[in-house]
């Protein structure tokens, strides 16, 4: 059997911002984990460690293997018995489980109303919500930045509509909605880092540079599923006619790898298309530049994040030298090489054991039991 290392740590609170950290609880070891540390879809990991009472709901654990940090979490329940104590816990992120009084103009409407980029909106919640907050008592040891080297998202939309005609406000889910679709539409994600030596969190918004290639025809590499939706009769072709004059349009394609633009080439067929208009706001001074921008607002309505609208799961050893499945992080999109294609997606959780990593690419799951570990 293999032993992990777990450490148990309490939110010390204060009114201080200066003061707050995370305060060294307990430590205890535990054999064979199996770690579900999924982005989009919040996963519960259970452990059994030796009887105590020290551990209790809402403290954070940091897992370790070899000294190596592997995994932060929050615990949601620990049930002490005689012998035993089993802990539920789930990833860090599932802290922002919760709901938000979100303004709905901070999306992106036209040039002349452009909102908040996608990233300062994640931040100003994050911040407002679990930082600070007037309520003390609800905030951690947080710290949240933009990395210099990410893109702004500006023009960005999902959709979100006041819960009242003519208002500006609705309540929403911070992950469920903002996190998680930020993610799999827009390619923006949250990462958490945590500091045990300072007891902060560092956590960083944005897209991650870079598309890594990964070779799934290789021996290293295990493939257990390869779910790309080809959507043979979904939409592939998305023709905007412009309100103002429909003489005037903008035709977008979808192709193989699940991109899309107005390239009219290297599509998928047969050809399913669909038929929607935009209305130009009059922000640009040039109508077809006016026209072309919200018609391409409708084409990200239609199609945003389709080109990750799929589920591959790749196994590999922890410490695999072409992949090096420990330094990848949520958000990084890939070129996946796999029989005669090439398919884009985005790198959307992984599960942990000792003896492999199983990276979860995609906005699908498919729903699969779970082990406790001990």
């Amino acid at each position: 059997m293999q032993q992990y290392r777990v450490e148990f740590f309490e939110n010390y609170v204060s009114s201080t911002a200066a003061n707050r950290r995370l305060k060294y609880v307990h430590h205890d070891f535990c054999n064979d984990l199996a770690i579900d540390d999924d982005y989009i879809a919040i996963q519960t990991t259970v452990i059994e460690i030796n009887a105590t009472d020290k551990v209790k709901a809402g403290h954070l654990i940091r897992v370790l293997r070899d000294d190596e940090d592997y995994f932060f979490g929050i615990v949601t329940d620990a049930e002490p018995g005689d012998y035993i104590t089993r802990v539920s816990f789930k990833p860090f992120i599932a802290l922002f489980d919760a709901d938000i009084l979100f303004y709905v103009y901070s999306q992106y409407r036209s040039a002349a109303n452009p909102g908040t980029t996608l990233e300062e909106t994640l931040k100003d919640y994050i911040e407002f919500y679990f930082v600070n907050n007037s309520d003390y008592r609800q905030d951690f040891p947080i710290t949240v930045t933009i990395p210099g080297s990410s893109s702004r998202t500006v023009r960005w939309n999902m959709g979100i509509q006041p819960e009242i005609e003519n208002g500006s406000w609705n309540i929403i889910g911070l992950y469920s909605v903002l996190i998680v679709r930020a993610l799999k539409e827009y390619g923006v994600a949250i990462t958490v880092t945590p500091n045990f030596s300072t007891g902060k969190i560092a956590i960083g918004i944005g897209t991650v540079s870079g598309v890594f290639k990964i070779d799934a025809g290789l021996k290293n590499v295990t493939v257990k599923t390869f779910k790309v939706n080809d959507r043979p009769t979904g939409v592939n072709k998305l023709i905007v006619h412009d309100v103002t004059d429909y003489s005037r349009t903008m035709t977008y394609y979808v192709h193989p790898d699940r991109t899309w633009d107005t390239t009219n080439s290297n599509r998928i067929v047969p050809v399913s298309y669909n038929i929607r208009t935009a209305t130009p706001d009059g922000s640009l001074s040039d109508p077809v530049d006016d026209f072309e921008l919200a018609a391409d607002m409708v084409a990200i309505d239609e199609f945003g994040g389709l080109e990750f609208d799929n589920l591959i799961e790749l196994e590999c050893a922890p410490n695999d030298p072409l992949i090096n499945p420990t330094t990848l992080k949520n958000g990084q999109v890939v070129t996946i090489y796999y029989k005669d294609g090439a398919y884009s997606s985005i790198l959307t959780g992984k599960n942990v054991t000792f003896e492999t990593i199983t990276l979860m690419f995609g906005s699908e799951r498919i729903l699969y039991s779970k082990k406790t570990s001990k």
